[in-house]
């Protein structure tokens, strides 16, 4: 049943692109007003002219451009736009929500102010009295925690909070920062970006390229670009992971492998390739080539990870014969994966010479600053949220008097989420910019609800994963639906009322001095006629107007450019030696292995109304969430289809169903994640569990980064 809905959305969705010029929209419409008037909360389709508008997402981590159909000047639907690098016409489910979140339920509708145990409206100005006062009083110690991977609003947040004395500005943890750390141990600079266009091989390491990681909607339009239809493949993909996900399922070639061995699946190919004859004069050769070569053979990989020695063999052989090799590596579900896997990725594509070249990695430059005193990106994304908040809650960390979150979940997004409930609890004030009522704005004192998408100017500059720099404008096309404001205007507003010098007066001035650096910078151009992986591969960069680039970026294209910075990565094998290990496989023991569907939303959204529907009953049954086995481990755990289970780890317990799938490797007990909010509304509250707080967070040897990618679990 659920794969048929599915099915029927994903048609409607990738339909209207095709059909947006054409009459048939009319009859879409009427079916997009029938369907709507199943919620008695989105208001009815009005009768007007029907045009389309474009904006960039920022629901959705990907970063797609988005084509908005209006009717009477009213934002109806949302659908790929055909002009976005990022997109190229393509969707997701989460971008698709951004007109119907508009009317949300789960909506913070006005400032609420804690009151007891519940919350009591205030007006914008008692709101920002109260935290002017409360925040001065807090000066010296005051965080922040971000949930926007891409937006100019940390600059204005880092800024403000370092200001009134930083005790610590952070973001969500995410695929980014595992490659952020990574980078910089490998003393290296820029962030990785991966060329899927021009590669012909592409072998991923745990990363769910097509469902959570980064520009996943661009991925796939990668993936079909170089597998036509009807025509001969011209590129390989190859999926080493706990589960055959979405990622997997369309790849050549699936090799099971637990999220806790990538590191070692790495360098037991790194072995083939040397033993073949690869070299490099990256710093750390000789030493890398001496662990390497000391522990991870064919047979040491294979008592570690049970993957045959001729498996490995053979992928070392096909990605040394290839013309564009590209290695990926990332975890299954998003987060928690430590350094040392991602750098052993980095190694072999620094053995099949793969960094700043087509088809590869390159080292992307960050966009400059605008606002002074404010964070770069790699410096928000230096900080360990998951160990401070660990520190706070067990007493070893101070905690901060006040905290800033912007659109973050924290106690709900993180592992060990009582841990991380327990350390808010300890901070004597807490705002949250939060659209919707999550978890995290439900501890707050004070929630200041940030307007959506298409009530708000903003911005998304080189999301994680992109191949090339990027930036996109968010463009309002309607008033906000409720008493809300844009957060950068809040705290522009905040910093003048507390006497606070950030240079802007609005968000607005902030971008437009965005754009102008950026129509300075060398080499950018506006993606129309010629795309950024057509420049890297030797196609002539087209010229920027600058004058214009405000008035393209507005009308829904991209600026990119295409180059590196000067990057000396090197193989950090000290690093590799005490974090990477080819142990003995445990045996009859469950690993749990979390995965993550963009049709469930983030932590920060909750499910999308619409998109409840799409989950299939072996995911969701009533209230309760399955989880998956395959036949052998159910049978070495006892365990039959359908039994009703309790998992446990890191202090907690959750519950689920058992649904044998013989898709997961054997030993792994696959979970899906989105699911067990106790906010946000109908559609999420109550719906399953949240296995993310069964996973225990561990410090990583050799890089201190915090890692939960792969925890044992008890199931009875």
């Amino acid at each position: 049943m659920g794969l048929d809905r599915r099915a029927f959305l994903g048609l409607v969705a990738g339909g209207a692109v095709g059909t947006m010029f054409t009459p048939i929209p009319w009859k879409l419409l009427d079916d997009v007003s029938i369907w709507t008037q199943n919620w008695s909360w989105i208001p009815r389709v009005p009768k007007g002219q029907v045009d389309f508008v474009a904006t960039t997402s920022k629901l959705c981590p990907a970063g797609e451009g988005l084509k908005i159909m209006r009717v009477a000047g009213n934002p109806i639907s949302a659908a790929g736009n055909p002009d976005h690098p990022l997109s190229r016409g393509g969707v997701s489910a989460l971008a698709r929500s951004e007109v119907y979140m508009l009317y949300s339920p789960a909506r913070v509708k006005s400032p609420l102010k804690k009151s007891g145990k519940g919350f009591e409206p205030i007006t914008w100005e008692q709101a920002l009295i109260e935290m002017a006062d409360k925040l001065g009083a807090a000066k010296g110690a005051v965080a922040c925690v971000s949930g926007d991977g891409t937006g100019t609003v940390n600059e204005v947040l880092s800024a403000f909070v370092g200001k009134l004395g930083s005790a610590g500005c952070f973001m969500m943890p995410s695929e980014a920062t595992t490659a952020a750390k990574g980078v910089k141990l490998m003393g290296g600079a820029g962030q990785a970006g991966y060329d899927f266009e021009n590669a012909d091989t592409v072998l991923v390491l745990g990363a769910d390229i097509f469902e959570t990681w980064g520009t996943s909607t661009r991925n796939r339009k990668a993936f079909g670009a170089s597998r036509p239809v009807g025509e001969k493949p011209k590129s390989t993909y190859v999926y080493v992971g706990p589960t055959k996900n979405n990622t997997a399922s369309v790849c050549d070639q699936w090799i099971p492998a637990s999220a806790a061995d990538l590191g070692v699946v790495a360098l037991g190919i790194a072995w083939h390739l040397l033993k073949a004859g690869a070299t490099s004069n990256a710093p750390g050769f000789d030493t890398f080539k001496a662990v390497v070569n000391g522990g991870f053979g064919p047979e040491d990989v294979k008592r570690a990870t049970g993957i045959a020695p001729e498996v490995l063999a053979g992928l070392a052989k096909t990605l040394a014969a290839a013309k564009a090799p590209l290695v990926v590596t990332g975890s299954p579900f998003g987060q928690g994966l430590g350094a040392a896997p991602f750098i052993a990725g980095m190694a072999l594509n620094i053995l099949l010479g793969r960094i700043n070249k087509p088809g590869g990695v390159y080292a992307l430059p960050e966009l400059a600053t605008v606002v002074p005193g404010a964070l770069t990106r790699a410096a928000m994304l230096d900080g360990d949220l998951p160990a401070f908040l660990k520190g706070v809650a067990e007493g070893k960390t101070p905690a901060p008097k006040a905290l800033l979150v912007y659109d973050a979940n924290p106690a709900y997004g993180l592992p060990e989420a009582a841990t991380m409930a327990k350390a808010l609890e300890k901070i004597p004030y807490k705002v949250s910019f939060a659209s919707f009522m999550d978890e995290t704005a439900a501890l707050c004192d004070l929630i200041l609800p940030n307007s959506l998408t298409l009530e708000r100017y903003d911005d998304l500059a080189t999301p994680y994963g992109s191949g090339f720099c990027l930036y996109s404008l968010a463009v309002p096309y309607q008033k906000p639906v409720h008493d809300t404001r844009t957060a950068g205007d809040v705290l522009l507003t905040l910093a003048r009322k507390m006497s606070v010098e950030l240079k802007f007066d609005n968000f607005l001035q902030v971008l437009k001095e965005k754009v102008a650096t950026l129509a300075k910078a060398s080499g950018g151009f506006v993606a129309k006629d010629v795309m950024p992986w057509q420049v890297a591969a030797g196609k002539p960069a087209p010229a920027l107007a600058g004058g214009d680039l405000w008035k393209a970026l507005s009308a829904g294209y991209a600026w990119t450019m295409v180059g590196q910075v000067q990057s000396n990565l090197g193989f950090a094998p000290e690093v590799l030696a005490k974090a990477v290990k080819a142990g003995k496989a445990p045996e009859k023991t469950a690993v749990l292995a979390p995965y993550a569907q963009l049709r469930t939303g983030t932590p920060t959204t909750g499910i999308p109304c619409q998109d409840l529907t799409t989950v299939p009953d072996t995911e969701l049954l009533k209230e309760t969430t399955l989880v998956r086995l395959n036949s052998a481990t159910a049978k070495a755990l006892g365990l039959k289809k359908g039994a009703t289970v309790t998992l446990s780890g890191a202090g907690a317990t959750c519950e689920a169903q058992v649904h044998l799938f013989e898709s997961v490797m054997t030993g792994v007990v696959s979970a899906p994640l989105g699911f067990g909010h106790t906010a946000f509304d109908i559609y999420s509250k109550g719906k399953g569990a949240n296995y993310l707080s069964l996973m225990a967070v561990v410090e990583e040897p050799g890089t201190g980064l915090s890692t939960w990618a792969a925890a044992e679990v008890k199931i009875a």
